[in-house]
């Protein structure tokens, strides 16, 4: 228990003051303004003023009306005196509002950053005052929270409330109304912000210690969403021909809106011909290359834009305040001007309202954080099929997971329940716009686990990804050698964070400069097979248990663990042991109605993993414990079981 509450603490800054000059890049050529949410916003609004941009339960803003909506705002934002590069907080859940903060602060050069609800009071405080937020929207039930800490915050200057379409009630004294705050002014500021100004400061999830926050400019985030977007495609067009038709009719949903246009598109590109195309390498370097042109265009945007008028909608269900949500929702919106679905309900997640967006608003794509979401997307399918209402879903091609790895008997489960899909396992973090996409569909013999596929001599067209990366051993430097079985960190190079926040030795320890190039190590471990495909294996630091001298990684027992017939979810902790220094612990969640013993889950592993790594105690709890994200809260995870260990 002692290590988890000394590991809370890690992450705190490392100095007191910090300047954005300390981070400023200087790029090649004159200063351009086209890689900011300003510009995107605005020109998006001018080329696609009709077209769906915000979509949360009944409400429906085009692309002109949420820009209206965000000049109001920056203009009342700079009344109140909030001037560029002064920070702006966000503490809420996914809804319109929240991006209306968002790209409101991007129109006059203010920086927004994420805060989670659902920290606890000390980590809130700590976000908003490491960030030096000088203003704090709030959305309506975290605004005690806000005032019962506000004392503590003489930098905060003015706290803002505001509900998911109304009006919040019995707002503290001192506290102002977002209603209350909106100009009349539907102008586009005219305030000029470049590519190289600070765009926004990202505090990462804090799993392990208090949040550490990554500082962005245009060119490394909006550029790198944008190539982000493209990477993604690689492996989608790589293995395209051997797609089922199922999966190529929901392709052709992102290129058409029209019912008839979308059988003729399918038609088209599942017959022979097409298929062959799609094997060839010409096929797939042709249609990557729009893809790179198009992403983030503006112009190219609207010329390829004929056939789909109704835009690509994608639902957002990762929380917005998480990198996954961050980088899944802005991602689309910067790239291809998709219109964002929110749930109804900002939190807790519902199902139900989840699989009603997506036949309701005919959702193209989803963004989710693993099993967390997975499992009762899965649960509510079954139940709408016996129950004789299966919902339609034909206009869904693709669920995105990022954040935390899918387990494969959960992708197995969503193919089997619907074949049309591709289900998109990502590998990224929230210090790099990169992230590499394991895509598996309905026909693949094998699910691949979440990795990256590195640019080796056997990599083919994954020669074309945008993001390059390599596996070194973690106390060598030297790449490991594909095929050699060995463990090494994963380096994302590439589009990345500036930097750390208000923390110089961890930016300088964590981005590191080898051969001339900027690499970022993430942390992530595994190895790589002869074809050069890394296959991720867990995290290091606080994922990783030492237990006699030997690495074990949570992760990894935990999907074996998982795909026990009677497990639903499961966490892996390293707890104190006399004679190996840790044990390796599982606490397990049965599915509803099973029954098993820890012996007989002890007894499942014996044979499927190495004796080191087997957990030595199980213990069946209730509920496993996430936070609002998705991922594994271990320090509760380990005040759970405190007592029973003591015993």
């Amino acid at each position: 228990m002692k290590q988890f509450q000394q590991e809370k603490i890690l992450g705190s800054r490392e100095v007191d003051r910090d300047s954005f000059s300390n981070y400023r890049q200087k790029y090649p050529g004159r200063r351009k303004r086209n890689h900011t949410w300003k510009y995107r916003t605005e020109m998006y609004a001018r080329f696609f003023p009709k077209r769906p941009c915000m979509i949360q339960g009944d409400r429906i803003l085009n692309w002109d009306e949420f820009n209206h909506r965000c000049n109001r705002l920056a203009h009342g934002m700079l009344r109140l005196g909030v001037k560029k590069e002064d920070r702006v907080a966000i503490v809420g859940f996914n809804s319109i509002e929240w991006m209306e903060v968002h790209f409101a602060a991007g129109k006059i050069g203010a920086v927004p950053v994420n805060v989670n609800p659902r920290f606890i009071p000390d980590e809130v405080r700590y976000v908003i005052e490491d960030s030096d937020s000088v203003i704090a929207f709030v959305e309506e039930p975290y605004a005690q929270l806000i005032a019962d800490i506000k004392e503590d915050l003489p930098i905060l200057q003015q706290v803002v409330v505001y509900g998911v379409d109304k009006r919040p009630n019995g707002v503290a004294t001192g506290m102002l109304v977002y209603d209350d705050i909106l100009s009349a002014d539907e102008s586009n500021p005219d305030i000029k912000i470049y590519n190289d100004d600070f765009c926004i400061l990202i505090y990462t999830g804090g799993t392990t210690g208090y949040p550490k926050g990554t500082v962005w400019d245009g060119t490394q985030r909006v550029r790198g969403l944008d190539m982000m977007l493209v990477n993604n495609i690689v492996p989608i067009f790589d293995a395209i021909a051997e797609y089922p038709d199922d999966a190529i009719a929901g392709i052709s949903r992102l290129l058409g809106s029209d019912p008839k246009i979308v059988r003729v598109l399918t038609a088209l590109m599942a017959s022979k011909p097409a298929r062959a195309f799609w094997r060839s390498n010409f096929g797939k370097n042709a249609v990557l290359s729009l893809f790179k042109v198009m992403s983030g265009n503006p112009w190219v945007l609207k010329a390829t834009g004929a056939l789909q008028k109704a835009g690509v909608r994608m639902l957002c269900a990762a929380p917005l305040f998480h990198g996954a949500g961050i980088e899944g929702a802005f991602t689309y919106y910067g790239a291809i001007a998709s219109c964002t679905v929110f749930l109804p309900t900002p939190h807790p997640f519902v199902a139900k309202e989840f699989w009603e967006a997506v036949e309701k608003h005919r959702v193209h794509t989803a963004v989710i954080v693993g099993d967390a979401f997975a499992l009762p997307l899965m649960d509510e399918l079954k139940k709408a099929e016996e129950e004789g209402h299966p919902y339609d879903l034909r206009s869904m091609w693709a669920i995105v997971s990022s954040g935390t790895r899918l387990s494969a008997h959960v992708k197995q489960e969503f193919l089997r329940q619907h074949p049309g899909l591709l289900i998109v396992d990502t590998m990224g973090t929230s210090e790099s716009s990169g992230a590499f996409a394991t895509i598996n569909a309905s026909t693949d013999k094998e699910i691949k686990p979440a990795g990256a596929r590195l640019i080796t001599n056997k990599s083919g067209f994954y020669r074309k990804q945008v993001f390059t990366s390599r596996v070194v051993d973690p106390e060598t430097g030297v790449d490991v050698e594909p095929g050699s079985g060995e463990i090494g960190e994963f380096l994302f190079g590439g589009w990345m964070t500036l930097g750390y926040w208000k923390c110089p030795k961890k930016t300088e320890r964590d981005f590191r400069i080898i051969d001339g190039k900027r690499w970022f190590f993430a942390g992530d471990e595994g190895t790589v097979d002869e074809e050069g495909r890394f296959s991720l294996i867990g995290r290091g630091g606080g994922y990783l248990i030492n237990s006699g001298g030997e690495k074990v990684y949570s992760e990894e027992v935990e999907e074996l663990v998982k795909s026990h017939p009677q497990v639903w979810d499961a966490a892996v902790i390293g707890t104190p042991d006399p004679r190996w220094g840790q044990a390796v612990t599982a606490l397990v969640e049965l599915r509803q109605g099973e029954e098993a013993t820890a012996e007989e889950i002890i007894d499942f592993c014996k044979d499927r993993i190495a004796g080191y790594k087997r957990p030595r105690y199980v213990f069946i709890i209730d509920k496993v414990p996430r936070a609002a994200a998705g991922k594994i809260d271990r320090l509760i995870a380990a005040e759970m079981i405190a007592k029973d260990l003591e015993k």
